[in-house]
């Protein structure tokens, strides 16, 4: 076969050699995958063929779907805006409902239904909930110990209930799809997150 003859799968594994570089496409091409066909309507050979690699070399960089999928979430979530500080908590739980924000919100949903069905998946979630949960705690309760916040709630039912919140973000779609991007829904939550960790008014 020549190389103007070469097939898309066949070109990509020309052009991609750094292994970096690979792995990024993988990332790429498996977040549009999850995003349009769902985590069990994804297989790991579909997601090789689409990032220009043969289905073995896939497991070079990852041990199996479910730990992609987790990897995909994670990029989702790192190109979000995060709080740096307390006081900047409930401004970003509040921008979970950005219309900019729908393919978070996506993936999120996915996940939860992934979970449902698949163990790994599910253990996967656990273990990142958990350690979410435990660092915003961890915030909060440093947060409180300089007078930052004005709550003598356990701080570990707070970083829970800030997490439930969020949650609930991310199936807007679901119920109540008119509050995507609505600025009254944005300045409620911020408002509500700010009065239940304790935050001053007027720092949220």
């Amino acid at each position: 076969m020549t190389e103007g003859s070469q097939t898309p799968a066949e070109a990509g594994r020309r052009r991609v050699r750094d292994p970096a570089s690979t792995r990024a496409r993988i990332l790429a091409e498996a977040e549009r995958l999850f995003a349009e066909r769902g985590f069990a309507g994804v297989s790991m050979p579909a997601i090789a063929e689409a990032a220009g690699i043969t289905p073995g070399a896939i497991y070079k960089h990852f041990d199996g779907k479910a730990e992609l999928f987790f990897h995909v979430i994670r990029r989702t979530v790192e190109a979000t805006p995060q709080p740096t500080t307390e006081a900047s908590l409930p401004a970003a739980v509040a921008a979970y409902a950005a219309k900019p924000l729908k393919r978070l919100r996506q993936m999120a949903v996915e996940v939860h239904y992934a979970a449902a069905k698949d163990p790994q998946v599910r253990r996967l979630l656990r273990r990142s909930l958990d350690a979410n949960i435990a660092a915003m705690a961890d915030g909060l309760a440093g947060a409180r110990a300089v007078g930052a916040l004005d709550t003598d709630a356990d701080p570990r039912l707070l970083a829970t209930a800030v997490m439930v919140f969020i949650m609930g973000q991310m199936h807007l779609e679901t119920l109540a799809p008119q509050l995507v991007g609505d600025p009254a829904w944005r300045a409620l939550v911020e408002d509500r997150i700010a009065a239940m960790v304790g935050l001053p008014r007027g720092e949220a």
